[in-house]
């Protein structure tokens, strides 16, 4: 039984109508008009009006009736805005936030609303906001004209279907700002807000892409609905200030973000004096503000020492005499604020000494990693967002996700981003297993890779030996994985921290599938102790790819620089009269078909050494001698194939330098 059964089992029916409690007096005629209409397709709960600044609003609660609730997965009841304006604005919307929000002990649907305008032009108008601002509900439009006319039942069906499946909601690649699309993350903000609630600081780290700016985002969202306060300082910006700056940065943020703001110098921020002047200047705001002040830091390694781009604090200078102040006002007497310091790279909290003296960091938080998604968190989001496009993910799929991408949450949704963009092509919005096969195997080659590639990013850049590690797993290479993680524990730590690998018996393996694919293609050519058929296969299959690129590449360049009847004429001039006539009637480009033409490895070699400094130079970045040798090795190694002859090991590392050297300046040319 699928969800929508069991909300149908388990619920009473709901019929059109509307409650028996429900009065309309704050509604005038033509919108009493509407509530008769709307109740011969929806059951009216609740109807009510509320005052938002200067503007009125009228607004209902209304449910789906039973089938409708199924096909679409909504069993909660549904704000309905009136918007009494004959021009909309999208400042409108945010009422719809309001209301949500003033109803909190309410089951109201926190995705999706219906909004009814007199602006006759305001369905047109909301495709364009829906269009700009991906984090808006999932708003289904009326105008009041629409609405006063008598409708049937299909009118709100196809009206709700168009504005529900056209919206992709799993593309979503910015931080969310709101709770709207915010999933399976309610345990690490409330671990985070509670430590600052108790006077303690905290980290957080994860994988790019994982949430974690998102994370912030609600653990702000969340101290302010408790009363607290906080502010969240992007490093990427603070790295640009000195330390002293810095500290005037941090006050000024939180400043302007104070209900009541203070008079601050920012000319008494200098070297000399900025420690006392923050110190002075945050005591002053603490008492503007209820409760401790909650600073977030996020991007941190733009400010941590060996990793910013800014050299004051990649040399540590700047790093240890900033967090000394930060530390210095956190533990004075009844502590104004607390932090929480977040990002990819949690070298800050690592090492015990920077520039000469001790870390102010080291051994003060303990950093809480992103876990990924379990099954039951994956198939909240997959499975509440897909409803409302209607689609529907048999039940098998839920841990395929999960198993695939290790529960990141993003390269999740972006599958699943590819899969509805699979479906909006066919008939069924059914994902079961062969089409889920299918797409995810599409999406890891061509997207998925380049996000593969994002997520572990960090580890390439901060992390050389982890990443080390990761291609000695990937390429099968385990005693030399092991020796790795045997010269220091910390680098097993890490990897199985980010989500990357999970301990499996005796042994370690990925915990993402995408990204041991991903890593399984970058390392097949690096294997050692190949067998000779193993070796014979590889330069076969490499051997075979690029030379159809490099065909192509030859003849683009050459008709470019030196025109087609010159090429025609260089490429003819290697036969005999015989088998120039033979050839004359082709063109230029049939003469680099395989079928139709002999066109060999070493005839393109000769065109591109004939034509080098005019063509070829720019492109391969050598003299033509290196780039000669190179190609005759290939042509003599790379030939083993087909003469299964044995290739010594030291063949085969000549052959593969000079493959992949080549494959990457034909990648370079096409890219």
């Amino acid at each position: 039984m699928n969800v929508q059964d069991e909300i149908s089992a388990k619920e009473k029916r709901v019929y059109a109508g509307v409650h028996p409690g429900v009065d309309m007096f704050v509604l005038d005629s033509s919108e009493k008009t509407i509530a008769r209409n709307l109740s011969r397709c929806f059951y009216i709960t609740k109807c009510l009006d509320i005052q938002i600044g200067n503007s009125e609003y009228k607004y209902m609660f209304v449910k789906l009736c039973s089938d409708m609730a199924i096909s679409h997965g909504i069993k909660s009841e549904i704000i309905v805005l009136f918007s009494p304006f004959d021009n909309f604005e999208p400042r409108t919307l945010d009422a719809i936030e309001t209301i949500h929000n003033a109803h909190s002990g309410f089951r109201l649907d926190k995705i999706c609303a219906f909004v009814i305008s007199k602006d006759k032009n305001f369905v047109s108008k909301l495709e364009t906001i829906i269009r700009t601002q991906k984090e808006s509900r999932v708003i289904t439009p009326f105008t009041y004209d629409e609405l006063i006319a008598s409708n049937d039942d299909s009118f709100y069906r196809d009206r709700i279907r168009s504005f529900f499946f056209e919206r992709n909601l799993f593309d979503f690649d910015s931080p969310l700002k709101k709770d709207t699309y915010f999933f399976g993350r309610e345990a690490i903000t409330h671990q985070l807000v509670e430590k600052h609630l108790s006077g303690e600081n905290g980290a957080l780290f994860g994988l790019r892409r994982s949430g974690k700016t998102s994370i912030l985002f609600s653990v702000s969202r969340m101290l302010q609905a408790r009363g607290g306060f906080s502010v969240i300082i992007d490093c990427e910006a603070l790295h640009l200030n000195r330390w002293w700056m810095a500290l005037y940065y941090v006050v000024d943020k939180i400043n302007k973000s104070c209900p009541k703001s203070i008079n601050i110098n920012e000319s008494r921020y200098t070297e000399e004096h900025a420690a006392i002047e923050f110190e002075r200047d945050i005591s002053r705001l603490k008492g503007k503000v209820p409760g401790k002040i909650l600073i977030i830091f996020d991007e941190i390694e733009q400010i941590t020492f060996g990793v910013s781009f800014s050299s004051a604090w990649k040399n540590g200078g700047d790093f240890v005499k900033f967090w000394h102040m930060l530390r210095a006002v956190f533990q004075s007497k009844d502590g104004p604020l607390t932090f929480i310091i977040a990002g990819t790279n949690p070298r800050c909290l690592e090492v015990a000494f920077v520039d000469g003296g001790d870390n102010p960091l080291y051994g003060q938080i303990t950093p809480v990693y992103i876990d990924g998604f379990d099954v039951d968190q994956t198939k909240k989001m997959v499975g509440t967002l897909a409803s409302y496009m209607g689609m529907h993910f048999d039940e098998e799929i839920y841990a395929y996700l999960k198993r695939e991408f290790g529960g990141h949450p993003f390269l999740i949704r972006q599958a699943c981003s590819y899969i509805k963009g699979k479906i909006a092509k066919g008939a069924s919005r059914r994902v079961d297993r062969l089409l889920y096969q299918e797409a995810v195997y599409e999406f890891n080659s061509g997207f998925g890779a380049k996000f593969c590639e994002m997520v572990i990013g960090v580890l390439s850049e901060h992390y050389k030996d982890e990443y080390t590690m990761l291609s000695y797993l990937a390429r099968g290479d385990v005693s030399d994985f092991n020796e790795l993680a045997e010269s220091d524990p910390a680098y097993t730590l890490h990897l199985l921290g980010y989500g990357v690998l999970e301990k499996v018996g005796s042994g370690y393996d990925f915990k993402i599938d995408a990204i041991k694919t991903y890593m399984e293609g970058k390392e097949k050519y690096q294997r050692l102790n190949l067998n000779n058929d193993e070796k014979l296969s590889e330069i076969g299959s490499r051997r075979n790819n690029v030379e159809g690129k490099l065909r192509k590449m030859v003849r683009q360049c050459l008709i470019s620089s030196i025109g087609e009847d010159e090429l025609k004429r260089q490429m003819l001039s290697k036969h005999d009269e015989k088998k120039r006539r033979r050839y004359a009637t082709l063109s230029v480009h049939d003469l680099f078909d395989p079928d139709k033409h002999e066109i060999y490895f070493d005839d393109l070699r000769e065109l591109m050494r004939k034509n080098w400094d005019a063509t070829f130079r720019n492109i391969f970045s050598d003299d033509v001698e290196k780039f000669n040798s190179r190609m005759v090795l290939l042509n003599s190694v790379g030939r083993s194939d087909a003469h299964k002859k044995d290739v010594k090991d030291h063949d085969m590392q000549t052959f593969r330098g000079a493959m992949t050297w080549l494959e990457e300046k034909i990648n370079d040319y096409f890219r």
